[in-house]
């Protein structure tokens, strides 16, 4: 499964309620696409302490490359969408994008045909860097790190991300973060209980094993709703 991330630039308060409603409804429109979560702030402060979150982050999944190419390029209902007045609103005009490829640890799976009133948590993590050899890292990476977060109490979801190349035509910023990940968790109360469980100090003692990288990690806390395609 292909996951392409899009990443508002600002920081500045998120839409109301009934805005990011209509936002879902026009994203379940695009063709092709298997389901989607789309993010705001959780406003908690996690003991990562990375700074205000973005106002709004979205993750769309599509079954291939080709899939999601189709709706990024001229004639593609998601670039006619990223110019809508609706789309500055939500999401603001300022944003970055990836496409990567998904690795499922523990996947959410569908959920009921009418999400609207499901919302979750989810922690969204992504090292902008390097790795000095690329290969050693993600072979260790997912080998040993999801395990331990599979251990997380009430964790539902528990995905790594990484980075491919793409085509497109969307009026933004393209960035090659090394790797994204997402935990999913059933509420923001629940994740902050996991982050201070015994789990916690397994992930930093796991850290100390990681093949050399610079960049470091960045961590959001982001309320989450879903979004199912047609």
């Amino acid at each position: 499964m292909i996951s392409y991330f899009l990443t508002a630039r600002e920081h500045t308060s998120p839409a109301e309620a009934d805005a990011f409603a209509e936002f879902r409804a026009e994203l379940a429109r695009i063709p092709h696409l298997r389901c989607a979560e789309l993010h705001r702030p959780a406003a908690v402060e996690t003991y990562h302490r990375d700074g205000a979150a973005p106002r709004a982050a979205m993750r769309l999944a599509f079954d291939s490359i080709e899939a999601l190419e189709s709706q990024l390029i001229l004639g593609g209902r998601l670039l006619e969408f990223a110019g809508s007045a609706l789309w500055r609103h939500v999401a603001g005009e300022q944003m970055t994008q990836q496409a990567m490829l998904t690795r499922n640890f523990r996947a959410l799976g569908r959920l009921p045909p009418r999400p609207d009133s499901v919302e979750t948590c989810s922690y969204l993590v992504h090292y902008p860097g390097q790795a000095e050899d690329f290969n050693a890292w993600l072979r260790y990476y997912v080998g040993h790190h999801p395990q331990i977060m599979l251990d997380y109490p009430d964790v539902m979801q528990v995905q790594v991300f990484t980075r491919l190349d793409w085509c497109d035509a969307m009026p933004f910023e393209r960035v090659s973060y090394m790797q994204r990940n997402q935990l999913t968790f059933p509420s923001i109360d629940a994740l902050m209980r996991a982050l201070e469980s015994p789990v916690r100090a397994r992930m930093r003692a796991d850290n100390q094993n990681f093949p050399a990288f610079f960049g470091g990690a960045i961590h959001f806390a982001m309320r989450t709703s879903f979004v199912n395609g047609i």
